[in-house]
């Protein structure tokens, strides 16, 4: 006797749902936003107060999201630029974050729900050579995005909090 159609038809179904909700947050980043917040690179370090603007294009076939975007803090401005891609049928994501004027390119790796994104990060910082690890969490709403990350070995001490819109 064969698989229940019904049983079939049921996980067809919801993997075509669940690969179209994980796809959405994506898509829902998309878009130019600026923002202002704050960030620090060091568990130790000051917090920056930022304003910070970012270009947000999603590429459904290759179910990815590029961003590029400044952030000035004061004294200096900050290149940012980065990819994050999902892995079809899953909640997986993975890509890069690329800050030239601060930790260089880093590989993230995390997943996605219905409004969110979650990633880690780990690298070491180019002057001092400390490990830095952090979560990340991305949340979208109707046209508002915001970032916020915590350190990984003390996930009650943040590390950024920045809200955007559209």
């Amino acid at each position: 006797m064969g698989p229940d159609p019904k049983k079939v038809l049921l996980l067809g179904v919801f993997s075509l749902v669940s690969s179209t909700v994980y796809a959405d947050v994506l898509m829902d980043m998309q878009g130019a936003w600026s923002g202002s917040g704050w960030a620090r690179e060091t568990l130790d370090g000051p917090k920056e107060t930022l304003r910070c603007r970012l270009k947000n294009t999603y590429d459904e076939s290759a179910r990815a999201l590029t961003v590029k975007g400044r952030c000035v803090a004061t004294g200096r401005k900050i290149a940012l630029s980065g990819e994050l891609r999902a892995s079809a049928g899953s909640d997986k994501i993975t890509g890069y974050w690329f800050n030239p004027d601060g930790l260089g390119s880093v590989y993230i790796s995390g997943f996605q729900r219905v409004d969110a994104l979650g990633f880690t990060f780990r690298v070491k910082h180019p002057d001092t050579g400390a490990d830095l690890a952090q979560n990340v969490e991305w949340r979208s709403g109707a046209n508002t995005l915001r970032l916020r990350s915590t350190d990984c070995a003390r996930p009650d001490v943040m590390m950024s909090d920045i809200s955007f819109t559209r």
